[in-house]
């Protein structure tokens, strides 16, 4: 079963290839279904399966199979000349991504140091 994000790439693939400067409505599909992909459940079943996103925005944990995929759209959006939006206040560095109970997640640091309750 095709995702949407994958029956889009033939055409993106054309269009590209077709003249130097991609469409910006081309250049948003793309941005979205690389966004629709780090939105969904990225399944793993261990830490080898999960990797960061480096485009869209910030880094998010996702699996290598949607790493792929979007790796494959960062660069028709590049070759495409689109415009990329700037970008928000990311983390950094970013925490290492690992499998959690089946979905790729982000290892934070535990906090260190002493934690006040407040009681009213």
């Amino acid at each position: 079963m095709f995702t949407r994000a994958a029956r889009l790439f033939p055409l993106v693939f054309i269009i590209f290839t077709a003249c130097g400067k991609l469409d910006p409505k081309e250049c948003t599909k793309l941005r979205d279904s690389a966004f629709e992909l780090i939105n969904t459940a990225n399944m793993c079943s261990n830490d080898a399966d999960c990797k960061p996103s480096q485009w869209p925005g910030c880094a998010k944990p996702v699996n290598v199979t949607n790493f792929d995929k979007m790796h494959a759209f960062g660069e028709t959006f590049v070759k495409g000349k689109c415009d990329e939006p700037p970008k928000g206040k990311c983390q950094e560095p970013t925490p290492k991504v690992y499998c959690q109970e089946g979905i790729c997640a982000f290892r934070y640091k535990p906090f260190e140091g002493d934690m006040k309750i407040e009681v009213k």
